[in-house]
């Protein structure tokens, strides 16, 4: 009886550890570092980037009311993102939106500002995204 309860915790275990069969990665282009000396304040960073779209913290999953624009702000931090068809609107999703961050961070540096394309995200075509300071 023990044995099955230690054999059953470590499944579980190397499962909870075990790596994913896929991992998505979002596309990003045009990424321009825009000031690879200058770091921003990661905590501040965080805030700022679930402020887009009016707040896609919690439980929201995609930016709501299709803005022609929108930005996420907190302290000295700026996102700001377009789509870059004229006339689409921002459709963007937390998971889109947060691993095309990681993808330009790849770029750039972890909090360094950066100009870049994000592949989707708007009504028709991509969205363009800034980050950097207000």
């Amino acid at each position: 009886m023990h044995f099955t309860a230690v054999l059953s915790f470590a499944v579980l275990l190397a499962g909870a550890f075990a790596a994913p069969l896929s991992t998505r990665q979002e596309t990003v282009s045009n990424v321009t570092c825009t000031d690879p000396k200058t770091t921003l304040d990661s905590h501040t960073s965080n805030v700022a980037l679930l402020q887009i779209c009016g707040g896609i913290a919690g439980t929201i999953e995609k930016c709501q009311g299709a803005p022609k624009s929108t930005t996420g702000q907190s302290g000295d931090v700026l996102f700001t993102i377009k789509p870059v068809d004229s006339g689409a609107t921002i459709n963007i999703s937390k998971g889109r939106w947060e691993q095309g961050i990681k993808a330009a961070f790849a770029v750039c540096g972890q909090n360094k500002p950066f100009e870049a394309t994000f592949t989707g995200g708007a009504s028709t075509g991509d969205v363009s995204v800034t980050y950097g300071t207000a």
